[in-house]
């Protein structure tokens, strides 16, 4: 391929993990037709006469990626949607409508095209939050509840329980271990705009 979406060598490991904790915290999207969306994904591909291999090198995913967006099981995230539509050369509210627009840049329509794309970007990345939200608050609550148990455990004497010290041990471990991870991955969330912008300047487009 003579391009692709990855960003460089320092931050593939970055952009391999926010991935994954993106398909790991926020699960399937619902507000949107997903399948009429995949089949257009899988349309556009087909037309550029790309395997699902091939698209998955160029955005930097895995060959399954591909094949769930175009399945219908979940949908990409709001930055790669946006590579796909300048990759494909279709606008945003196109590949969110999972369909082809007639010309309509000098129309009275065009304003109203144009909220609606915003509208429907909105939705997208506000169902994201909501669900990024939920999940953490669930993360924190288990994360604190294990300290709790930690530090009341901490008061007995458990020498002679290697059992016993290992629960609060673990206990410990998978408390912190979860404030750890939400705050690196709550960190990144709020710098979502900057990581994107270096993700597109790392990142030439395919020509």
């Amino acid at each position: 391929m003579s391009g692709h979406f990855c960003p460089g060598s320092r931050t593939v490991s970055w952009c391999f993990l926010l991935r994954l904790w993106y398909h790991a915290v926020i699960g399937r999207m619902n507000p949107m037709d997903q399948q009429k969306i995949g089949t257009f994904l899988k349309q556009l591909r087909q037309e550029r006469q790309l395997t699902q291999e091939n698209l998955a090198e160029i955005m930097c995913v895995t060959n399954r990626s591909v094949s769930r967006w175009e399945n219908g099981v979940n949908l990409p995230d709001l930055p790669t949607l946006i590579q796909l539509a300048d990759f494909y050369g279709v606008e945003l509210r196109e590949l969110l409508d999972g369909e082809r627009k007639p010309d309509a840049m000098n129309t009275p329509e065009t304003k109203s095209a144009t909220e609606e794309t915003a509208r429907k970007v909105a939705d997208y990345s506000n169902d994201v939050m909501e669900k990024v939200t939920h999940r953490f608050h669930y993360m924190y609550l288990i994360s604190i509840a294990t300290v709790l148990i930690y530090l009341v455990m901490n008061h007995f004497d458990f020498s002679g329980s290697p059992v016993l010290q290992a629960i609060q041990g673990a206990c410990l471990g998978i408390g912190l271990g979860m404030l750890i991870v939400g705050a690196i991955f709550t960190s990144k969330r709020g710098n979502g705009a900057l990581f994107f912008k270096a993700h597109q300047l790392n990142c030439p487009n395919r020509k």
